[in-house]
């Protein structure tokens, strides 16, 4: 009896050598739609620590899916989510530096959330929670003027493509007044989930006149606004206020050029 409890004895100390603590981000982990992303996790242990016994379970709370597992050395897939099947992947190579971290492919709406880690070995468990958000800024807004013969509407034409998910489209009059109302907007969305959005507004002008254009993507802490100024005689003037750089797109550019020539040219016959 006493040679047996002085066998458990001996060997408890080699099971309490892993000490396991599980590192994870403290901030959000962002990722569009349609790509992969690696939900990062580390675990520390003491040197010389048989890492035979780890296991290594993501979990979805708080029902707790089985995203992936871990354990005798091999993936052990059998509990796994249908929702994750063939999507999932460890780095076993790199276990022995303490690297639990899940590779999430191919991104999809419904996989934004929380995941835990957890690794365990015969005496300790130890988890740490991450977060996914699946997002992705939109690109600069390409804006299009379209200069009609005099007397004829004016149309406005914004778009942006690449985002994830929709963000917030306003129109505003010189006063500030939202006439969203009064655009026409159309969404698509590409074989990744991203949206391409085109919003189009039609204005009569018979005097100088503003209006604005405000992208809101509060996901991704985007905000854009482009202010056009209207001249029924002088032209037009593009005012922008973007926490983004700001590029003047070709087309943009060639469009005013034509628009301009139209419009005077077509002033000329009239005259």
């Amino acid at each position: 009896m006493m040679r047996t409890l002085s066998s458990c004895l001996f060997a408890l100390p080699l099971l309490l050598t892993i000490s396991l603590a599980v590192v994870v981000p403290r901030t959000p982990v962002t990722s569009p739609p349609g790509s992969d992303v690696t939900l990062s996790c580390s675990f520390s242990y003491k040197a010389d620590a048989d890492l035979t016994r780890v296991v290594v379970t993501w979990q979805r709370p708080p029902a707790d899916h089985v995203v992936h597992s871990f354990y005798y050395g091999r993936d052990q897939l059998a509990l796994q989510n249908e929702t994750y099947r063939n999507r999932t992947q460890l780095f076993p190579e790199q276990l022995s530096v303490g690297n639990a971290s899940l590779r999430l492919k191919q991104v999809r709406e419904e996989d934004e959330g929380w995941y835990t880690c957890a690794v365990t070995n015969q005496v300790e468990n130890t988890r740490g929670d991450v977060r996914l958000i699946v997002a992705a800024p939109y690109s600069e807004p390409q804006l299009a003027i379209g200069l009609p013969r005099p007397g004829d509407p004016v149309t406005l034409t914004v778009k942006v493509v690449g985002g994830y998910p929709r963000p917030t489209l306003l129109w505003l009059n010189a006063a500030g007044s939202d006439i969203t109302n009064q655009s026409r907007t159309n969404q698509s969305v590409d074989s990744r989930g991203l949206y391409q959005i085109q919003s189009e507004l039609e204005v009569v002008v018979n005097e100088a006149e503003t209006f604005t254009f405000e992208l809101d993507h509060p996901v991704m802490e985007q905000r854009v606004s482009r202010a056009v100024t209207l001249h029924p005689s002088t032209g037009v003037r593009i005012e922008q206020r973007s926490r983004l750089p700001v590029t003047f797109s070709l087309l943009l550019v060639l469009l005013l050029v034509l628009g301009m020539f139209l419009y005077g040219a077509g002033a000329a016959v009239t005259g």
